[in-house]
């Protein structure tokens, strides 16, 4: 399905499932299948489930012009709308979880609640090193060591293939542009301001978002609460499926269930 940004961007997305929306946006060059490939079939089993490809990813268009996290936050109302809903729950991962930080921000009454994973308020940092694994060399898993724990590819080295047979290409100017989105985020003196109920996910591990930006969230927004993976890197939602998806669903049955306050 295609929804149409106001700038004229062809977003696409997919909806399977009923029942309380959920809308999933993920990070930095990932497509739906990327990201989100293990938690669409189940998640759909008790929730709507919409997910988008961010302009520049998948089949969106791939404008080369400025991107930033308020246009692409912009872009995900889009979709909500185009899909029949005015309000959801949200989960982001990285990028992903900037944009949703700009949604509340932009659109308050568009956000039933917040999961934001692997991510930040702050500009982009320098991030870690790969670690020196010798059990890898030469192999081309190699590559994931930023994105994965290290012992994770070691002993998982069959899911993190699986993973990557799901990974999308992005052309270079929109992986640049979607770079610089990233990089111009800065909201952290504003997020005092968002008061729906967060759920922040970290790997312990993450070489690419340190832990101490998931805590520097926790501190700032009013209604949050951190659930620290560990192990697991940037990938934390693969690394720890099966935990990850029964925080997410019990917060929203959670969310679901208390009534607004006013």
């Amino acid at each position: 399905m295609i929804g149409t940004a106001p700038d004229g961007t062809r977003l696409h997305y997919v909806v399977e499932g009923s029942g309380p929306p959920i809308v999933l946006v993920g990070g930095k060059t990932s497509n739906i299948a990327g990201a989100w490939w293990r938690y669409i079939p189940v998640l759909a089993r008790e929730l709507k489930v919409i997910a988008l490809d961010n302009r520049g990813a998948g089949e969106s268009d791939k404008p080369d012009s400025a991107y930033t996290t308020q246009l692409m936050a912009l872009d995900a109302l889009t979709v909500l709308h185009a899909a029949g809903e005015q309000t959801a729950h949200w989960f982001g991962l990285s990028l992903g979880g900037m944009i949703l930080q700009q949604l509340a921000l932009q659109q308050p009454g568009a956000v039933r609640s917040l999961i934001l994973g692997a991510t930040r308020c702050t500009p982009e940092r320098r991030t870690m090193p790969p670690p020196d694994v010798p059990e890898l060399e030469g192999s081309p898993l190699k590559r994931y060591l930023m994105l994965y724990d290290a012992r994770f590819i070691v002993e998982h080295g069959d899911w993190v293939a699986d993973d990557a047979r799901h990974f999308g290409k992005m052309p270079l100017h929109a992986i640049v542009r979607q770079d610089q989105a990233g990089k111009q985020h800065d909201v952290c003196d504003r997020l005092p301001q968002i008061h729906q109920p967060a759920l922040i996910l970290h790997g312990r591990q993450d070489r690419m978002v340190p832990l101490s930006s998931g805590e520097a969230l926790a501190r700032r927004l009013p209604n949050a609460r951190l659930e620290i993976l560990d192990p697991a890197g940037h990938q934390f939602h693969s690394e720890q499926f099966q935990t990850v998806l029964g925080l997410v669903l019990d917060f929203v049955r959670n969310v679901e269930a208390t009534p607004p306050s006013r």
